[in-house]
């Protein structure tokens, strides 16, 4: 087994810092209709809206921010498996469920808040 070559696994991390900013900006908008609802269930109506718009985005940072550190964990592990094609896989799979499940989640969460 050949050394991997540092240009190849530091494309393969910036591919993934790459990828995880779109990904966990879609996991952000999926989250805020649930985070809405959770906060203006919480609060009732003695906060005004800035206080709840400020809450609100509090707590959609916790789900990109984790989004976005797994992505990264993700790419790492592409850029150092041993096995090139098995890390290429765990890496398209991964992206693609952490996308589909966002865009899934997100978009019937948003059809949900706007038909309540």
């Amino acid at each position: 087994m050949s050394a991997r070559p540092a240009s190849k696994i530091a494309l393969r991390i910036f591919a993934s810092h790459g990828l995880a900013y779109p990904i966990a900006t879609a996991w952000a908008f999926a989250a805020v209709p649930v985070l809405v609802v959770s906060v203006a269930s919480r609060v009732g109506l003695t906060l005004d809206d800035e206080e709840v718009a400020h809450q609100v985005l509090v707590r959609v940072a916790w789900p990109a921010l984790g989004v976005f550190a797994l992505t990264h964990v993700v790419g790492l592990v592409w850029a150092f498996d041993r096995d090139e094609m098995r890390g290429r896989r765990v890496f398209l799979g991964a992206m693609l469920a952490l996308f589909a499940i966002a865009l899934l989640v997100g978009g019937s969460s948003w059809i949900w808040l706007m038909t309540r």
